[in-house]
């Protein structure tokens, strides 16, 4: 009797780790394939990617020896990739997109997109934008702010070596 609730305890057990188990491998294989993704950006400029980051939409890397940044995004199989040259950057800022909503007698902001922008150092090169995040896209922030200010920081000090 006491084998019987061993094997029916460890059998419930079993059923109730399998969604997770198949939710890590889901979100393993979708990061495996957004790296390669980026890495496929990164060899058209000659580069490989020393450094990255994935968020559920996109991935950011950059190559430390070359100093290019790559970015790759596939939302609802819409792909959006592109790289940067940093040695034509002046500086790297986060715009925030906001929407103003009357709330109790005050004003209060939505964020309604999130975009890594990349300033040129010569007003004739257009710039860069990198969309972080997109409230039609996203119902919320899931770490994107957070990422982006990450970034914002390590583009930033390396673009100190060029001034």
């Amino acid at each position: 009797m006491d084998l019987e609730t061993d094997i029916v305890a460890i059998i419930i057990v079993v059923i109730c780790l399998l969604p997770f188990i198949f939710i890590a491998r889901g979100r393993k294989k979708r990061e495996k394939k957004m790296l390669t993704s980026l890495e496929e950006v990164a060899k058209k400029d000659n580069c490989t990617v020393n450094d990255y980051d994935i968020n559920a939409g996109f991935i950011i890397g950059i190559d430390h020896k070359q100093n290019q940044v790559f970015y790759y995004k596939n939302e609802e199989g819409i792909i959006n990739q592109g790289s940067v040259n940093l040695t034509g950057i002046k500086k790297c800022k986060i715009a925030t997109h906001t929407k103003a909503i009357n709330a109790k007698n005050r004003k209060e902001y939505i964020v309604e997109g999130l975009d890594l922008k990349f300033i040129p150092r010569y007003n004739q090169d257009p710039e860069v934008s990198f969309t972080v995040y997109d409230s039609d896209l996203k119902m919320q922030l899931t770490g994107e702010l957070q990422l982006a200010k990450k970034w914002e920081t390590l583009i930033n000090k390396k673009l100190l070596q060029f001034n």
